[in-house]
């Protein structure tokens, strides 16, 4: 999850005002990413420690700490799962794409993250409705309700939706949509 970000790439169209736009909004979107997964690794961590410490010298726990996974881990999910999507870190399909020429596969390219988009903004809006319905549910401890941790969906499909838009203007801006996703390590092998 915090591995290398993408490096700019030499083969990019230089100075496209929609490729600087959506740069500086995908960098943006990993680091929020990158962001929200550590801190929910960080107070999960605190608040288990915190229930084993007081547990340990008192016999008796606190109680909360055993429902911040509950809140944090869906955050925690969503925050990898949008950093991964920043990054182009995901499955793809190599055989095809080294059977298209740089035209057909940018537009390949293009046709899959408009798709990814529309679908997971799709998703996103849906997860509104879910939320809702949850709201209503609260965690007896905390008093948090559970909607909190269902808005890591809306957090997770909308960062997917926009890290497709950014991967599309990348895509069509690039010289060579091969390299869009590549790192400096990918360049030296």
């Amino acid at each position: 999850m915090t591995g290398p970000a993408p490096v700019q790439v030499s083969t990019r169209k230089a100075g496209s005002p929609a490729l600087r736009i959506a740069e500086a909004i995908g960098l943006l979107l990993d680091r929020l990413a990158v962001t929200v997964a550590t801190a929910a690794v960080v107070v999960i961590f605190f608040a288990l420690m915190a229930e084993v410490v007081v547990r340990y010298f008192t016999s008796a726990g606190l109680g909360w700490p055993n429902e911040v996974p509950n809140l944090l881990f869906p955050w925690l999910i969503m925050g990898g799962i949008v950093a991964g999507a920043q990054r182009g870190a995901h499955i793809a399909a190599e055989a095809l794409r080294s059977m298209l020429d740089t035209a057909r596969l940018r537009l390949l390219l293009m046709g899959i993250n408009l798709l990814v988009a529309v679908s997971f903004a799709v998703l996103a809006w849906l997860s509104l409705q879910v939320i809702a319905i949850t709201k209503a549910q609260v965690f007896p401890m905390t008093g948090l309700g559970q909607a909190w941790a269902y808005s890591s969906l809306l957090f997770g499909f909308g960062g997917i939706a926009l890290a497709a838009l950014v991967n599309l203007v990348r895509v069509a801006c690039a010289a060579d949509p091969r390299l869009v996703h590549h790192t400096e390590t990918e360049h030296m092998t």
